[in-house]
């Protein structure tokens, strides 16, 4: 959607709630921003898919099964890395009894604090 610059400005100015809620949200949107630019930059592959990982269960608020918004091929174009890189550091995860796969689309995690520990590396 779409909104005159000016209308907007008007709401905003006229509502104190709606405007620290604008601002929250530009935050937050400023925040993933950074952390996606870090991601890109910086990350090691699997930096990267632990962040995706920690990142899609606190957008879906799960607590320790997400079903996965993307294909394998999606997830990779989305990290900046191949299918294969993705696959295989998610067989390690697996492997390592950090996460479980019950099936393509689906990922129940069982060690949080080793996702955070791999993206904090």
């Amino acid at each position: 959607m779409r909104f005159p610059r000016a209308a907007t400005d008007r709401l905003i100015g006229d509502n104190a709630q709606l405007a620290r809620s604008f601002c929250d949200l530009m935050l937050r949107d400023l925040a993933h921003a950074q952390t996606r630019m870090l991601l890109l930059g910086r990350m090691t592959a699997p930096e990267r898919v632990a962040s995706f990982l920690l990142e899609v269960f606190e957008r879906r608020d799960a607590g320790r099964a997400i079903d996965l918004p993307m294909s394998r091929t999606d997830i990779a174009d989305y990290l900046g890395l191949t299918i294969e890189t993705v696959c295989r550091v998610l067989s390690a995860f697996k492997r390592d009894g950090v996460i479980v796969i019950p099936n393509a689309h689906r990922i129940e995690l069982r060690d949080r604090s080793a996702l955070e520990a791999i993206v904090e590396a």
